[in-house]
């Protein structure tokens, strides 16, 4: 058997194994419907819970998520009233001993020279990376008509299957 073979046969069956442990992973994972809000979270676990999420893939690595860890039981109590859809997400804010919050950045390209000016002076990236990181950008973070309009007519020519919630402009969240 050829190398090329091999190495072909092996691939695939590292790719079938890493869907198979995604696939198991992903089925049995459970919500929580109560919290034992005397249970404390050790730091080391929330650090690395924080620490994965900086390591997360993103489009051109912008990298538009930050995450906050709310403990505070006021804090928690006022995101419950304030955020918080049902009485049902109210309890469970409250009993958790910490919550972690979720912010997305809707207007990354504020942010973008201060990127691309830090992606210049690592002399990491290629030029042409460089140069397209603006448009990608723009595109992935779907803010203006334009991106809005790629993004549906390469979805719909893409995918059989419709995005579902549907594709709309950043302005509309």
């Amino acid at each position: 058997m050829s190398s090329a073979i091999k190495s072909s046969s092996s691939m695939a069956l590292a790719t079938s194994a890493a869907s198979t442990a995604f696939r198991l992973l992903a089925r049995s994972r459970k919500s929580t419907r109560r919290f034992d809000s005397k249970r404390q979270i050790p730091l080391a676990v929330m650090k690395d819970v924080l620490q994965t999420t900086l390591t997360s893939p993103s489009g051109f690595n912008l990298q538009p998520v930050q995450v906050i860890i709310i403990q505070a039981k006021d804090v928690k109590n006022q995101l419950a009233e304030n955020a918080m859809l049902g009485a049902g997400n109210q309890y469970r804010i409250r009993d958790a001993s910490a919550v972690a919050v979720f912010l997305c950045d809707l207007e990354i390209s504020k942010r973008l020279p201060r990127i691309i000016d830090l992606e210049k002076k690592s002399g990491m990236r290629h030029p042409d990376y460089l140069s397209t990181l603006p448009i990608a950008a723009s595109f992935l973070t779907g803010e203006g008509h334009v991106a809005t309009t790629l993004k549906q007519i390469s979805s719909s020519i893409m995918s059989s299957m419709q995005p579902s919630p549907t594709i709309d402009s950043v302005k509309s969240w």
